[in-house]
């Protein structure tokens, strides 16, 4: 409390001041009054030869060292008490704060999150990725066993893990401890978590001999599954479960703040690990995402160098696996391929949001040059009274920094309140974003904001005020008093300003709203209306070909008598979700001109089902199983590319030596992303399938409301499975939303952006025009005296904001086309300098102005030009 002692210590020497310049004062009279003067004489004299007497206290007080300090306190109270007095303007000034500094932390902690801060892992700036060919497709970019085992003798990697990336297409029964559920796992290795640096919260991770052959089953849990399937039961530790119908003991559980769907799948949810056994997995093909950490001081290119070496002579030594054209090693840095694709849509929506924020200080300069205005008798009293040009502009900068500070506690509220909602967000394929959160950094980002918002929207009021004639203002405070020329430019400026802000905001969220609306009208190749898939695992009982088979057919034609069901099949791969390619090639063409085709495993009736057109031939029949010749059907492009100008219908598609006749065209499918062409793609039977390892997925369309149907349709496969998980039935439309996730949480935060940025504008010309018709009131009154009619005064005030509207307009288009090529990689079916847009946003702006100079218009045309004359 010493603070608050030396403040009234302070108090008694400003008072020993006071009276020690009065007695001065008394004296100086007292001699004048002796030298022959009245009193009222010698008073005057006295006070003219010692000046103003409050700006000798003030001018007394900056000798002590602790002045600036107290006054800053003076300052701040007598600022508080102004704002206090004036409830509107404060609730608007700091709404209007809180919301452009809550939405630059929020967006900055989203930003930081996925650019800047280090990855949750060991030494993550050392970490790559080795992909096997930079091509769509999983297959493309995953790597043998083999390859794998061959790359782990590099030097110029410190270490390396694995992981299985297939996991979308494989899902996991677990039963024997509770209801039969299914969840999405992955395998990984031993090494995958001390590699990541990661610890389990309970019990321990895999050991070797849990990744060998015929080894003791395990499995880890995540902290989410242990939370809702065990009740965050810490003696779940070595309890036995069934993992497909496999027995497991659970041996560990991951903390909460680690989330491989976070990083390595975003917009699934990855619950159980299960231990990878490469002697199982050295028959899959291209299935292991391979990770290596960079040996401290090792360059990439050098990293790059050896790889390609190695791979070179591994093709050299296992030529059966087909050289070149199947696996190679591109070494890419980890966090480019983790969150680059984001890079371009994060830096877009941070310039968004720094334009609302400049909007925001705009606007707040306006109200402030606005309340300034009202308070010029206070002002030109303060300085008649000894308060300097200097001192007055600190006050006024002193309640914009307090009005920031109530604005930023509001805005890091809000953020928190954001972020909070971002990371509750299920199926959005970002990376990250589940991890984001309002940090020290954040923080400190939050109050840099703040204090620059205050600088830049006190600075117009505060030099206005140092800049204005106190005593010409003190003679000129009526309320008929025309404000300055300089004045009335600094307001319009300032309203141009937020207009072409606006239309910068504007332009760029109508062209990614226009784009996305592309986006949702392309033609996928299915149709996503009342269609739902639901994983299905045959379970360790179904372990032939032949029992496969019949499995998948008791399936369907359980499904297909449900009422309501309208088509039922099976599918290996559903589109937009998971993927895999083979390389093929029409018989007769040589193997250099093979090509790398999508392949989808179906059954019968699965074009029907999806509303995918069939081309010409036929779909797959009952018949196509391994008693008849094997068929394939291809789509489009793979047929175009195949048999150019020729009937695919007539050709013959190979696959390395096995021999498959095209019985059917399909109409292409959007397989990998909603934006990209359709590559080559084929379909195989599955009942032509030889094993039983295949975990496909059951699609059904339905005639009525899927609750309707649901109990029937669980019933039936119940009587053909009893331990069938039957409610992970997932609607095609939630996966079709889940691809185009990150393009519309882009739109609608942009969206929301313009949005903000729209009625900011309208507040700010509505101050505008409603402070100059309130200025102007003598001058309309003196107009509707000589004649003027109200609509000519509406038209007038109209006039004037349309104006500015326009200036603010013209500006911001032309920076919108200067700025333009930026959004250029982000636009879908939309060009850079689409005019619809721009004419879009000119006329929602124009329209915004003229609603928000609606109110001042009517009002300044109902003046009295009595009561405005007799005002004045």
């Amino acid at each position: 409390m010493n603070w608050i002692k030396q403040i009234f210590a302070r108090r008694r020497l400003y008072s020993d001041l006071s009276e020690e310049i009065r007695q001065h004062l008394d004296e100086k009279i007292d001699e004048l009054v002796q030298q022959g003067l009245s009193r009222d004489e010698a008073t005057a004299a006295a006070r003219r030869e010692f000046g103003n007497v409050t700006s000798l206290e003030e001018r007394g007080r900056e000798a002590w060292q602790w002045r600036s300090l107290e006054s800053l306190f003076f300052d701040i109270r007598y600022a508080l008490r102004q704002l206090r007095r004036q409830p509107s303007f404060t609730l608007v000034a700091v709404l209007i704060l809180g919301i452009g500094i809550g939405a630059n932390t929020a967006v900055f902690s989203v930003v930081d999150k996925l650019l800047f801060e280090p990855l949750p892992f060991r030494a993550p700036e050392r970490l790559a990725w080795i992909i096997n060919r930079d091509t769509p497709g999983l297959s493309g970019r995953t790597s043998r066993v083999s390859t794998y085992e061959a790359l782990t003798e590099m030097r110029t990697f410190e270490e390396m893990t694995t992981y299985e990336a297939f996991f979308a297409r494989s899902s996991y029964k677990l039963t024997g401890d509770a209801d039969p559920e299914r969840v999405n796992g992955v395998i990984v290795p031993a090494s995958f978590f001390p590699f990541l640096g990661v610890a389990p919260m309970l019990g321990r991770t895999f050991t070797i001999e849990e990744c060998q052959l015929n080894g003791p089953g395990a499995v880890v849990l995540s902290h989410d599954l242990w939370e809702r399937r065990y009740s965050s039961d810490p003696g779940v530790i070595g309890r036995q479960i069934a993992v497909n119908d496999r027995s497991a003991a659970i041996v560990g559980v991951m903390p909460p703040t680690f989330d491989f769907g976070d990083v390595f799948a975003p917009g699934i949810q990855i619950e159980i690990y299960v231990p990878a056994v490469f002697d199982v997995l050295r028959n899959w093909g291209n299935t292991m995402a391979v990770i290596g950490r960079l040996a401290p001081g090792v360059t990439l290119q050098a990293v790059q160098a050896e790889a390609t070496a190695v791979v070179e002579r591994h093709q050299r030594e296992r030529p059966e696996f087909g050289g070149p054209r199947s696996y190679n090693a591109i070494v890419k840095p980890f966090r480019e391929s983790v969150t680059g694709s984001m890079r371009q849509p994060m830096v877009t929506l941070w310039a968004a949001v720094g334009l609302v924020l400049l909007i925001v200080c705009v606007n707040l300069s306006n109200l402030l040059l606005a309340r300034a205005a009202t308070r010029r008798k206070e002002m030109a009293l303060r300085g008649a009274l000894g308060a300097g040009r200097g001192r007055l502009a600190r006050q006024l900068l002193t309640e914009t920094f307090v009005l920031s500070i109530l604005g930023g506690s509001l805005g890091i509220a809000l953020a928190y309140a954001a972020v909070g909602y971002v990371r509750r967000l299920e199926g959005l394929s970002i990376p990250l974003l589940k991890s984001v959160e309002i940090d020290g950094v954040a923080l400190s980002v939050a109050v840099g904001v703040t204090v620059l918002t205050a600088l830049l929207a006190g600075l117009a009021p505060a030099i206005a005020v140092a800049r204005k004639d106190l005593g010409e203002a003190l003679k000129d405070c009526g309320r008929g008093s025309s404000e300055g020329g300089d004045h009335r430019f600094v307001r319009a400026s300032l309203v141009v300003s937020e207009v072409a802000l606006a239309c910068l905001l504007l332009v760029g969220a109508g062209m990614l709203l226009r784009s996305f609306l592309h986006v949702l009208d392309i033609n996928l190749g299915f149709q996503t209306e009342r269609t739902y898939a639901l994983r299905v695992d045959p379970g360790k009982n179904i372990d032939s070909g032949e029992k496969f088979r019949a499995y998948m057919r008791r399936l369907v034609s359980a499904v297909r008598v449900v009422p309501g069901i309208e088509a039922a099949s099976i599918t290996d791969a559903l589109p937009l979700d998971s993927n895999r390619s083979w390389s093929v090639r029409a018989k007769g063409q040589p193997p250099d001109q093979s090509q790398d085709a999508l392949i989808k495993v179906i059954g019968p009736g699965l074009l029907e089902t999806m509303q995918t057109p069939l081309i010409a031939g036929r779909e797959f029949t009952d018949h196509d199983d391994t008693n008849s010749r094997p068929v394939a059907l291809v789509n489009e492009t793979l047929a175009e590319r195949l048999w150019p100008g020729r009937d695919p219908l007539l050709g013959t598609l190979l696959n390395g030596n096995r021999e498959l006749q095209v019985v059917g065209v399909v109409a292409d499918v959007r397989h990998l992303s909603v934006e990209e062409s359709a590559g080559p793609e084929f379909y195989l039977p599955i009942l032509q399938i030889l094993d039983g390892t295949m975990s496909p997925s059951l699609v059904v369309r339905t005639g009525r409301p899927f609750a309707d149907v649901s109990p029937a349709l669980r019933k039936a496969l119940a009587e053909v499975a009893p331990d069938l998980p039957t409610i992970g039935f997932r609607p095609l439309k939630q996966i079709v939303d889940r691809a185009v996730s990150p393009r519309r949480f882009f739109v609608n935060l942009l969206a929301a952006f313009a949005a903000a940025a729209l009625a900011l504008a309208a507040i700010g010309i509505y101050g505008v025009i409603s402070y100059s018709v309130t200025r102007r009131t003598a001058e309309i009154g003196i107009r509707m005296a000589l004649g003027a009619s109200e609509g000519r005064i509406r038209a007038s005030v109209v006039g004037e904001t349309l104006r500015l509207a326009l200036a603010g307009i013209a500006i911001g288009a032309a920076g919108a086309v200067a700025l333009s090529s930026l959004l250029a990689s982000l636009l879908f079916g939309v060009s850079p300098g689409d005019p619809w847009t721009y004419a879009g946003a000119a006329a929602i702006l124009l329209l915004v102005a003229i609603a928000a100079a609606f109110v001042p218009a009517f009002r300044a045309s109902r003046i009295s030009p009595i009561t405005a004359l007799r005002a004045d």
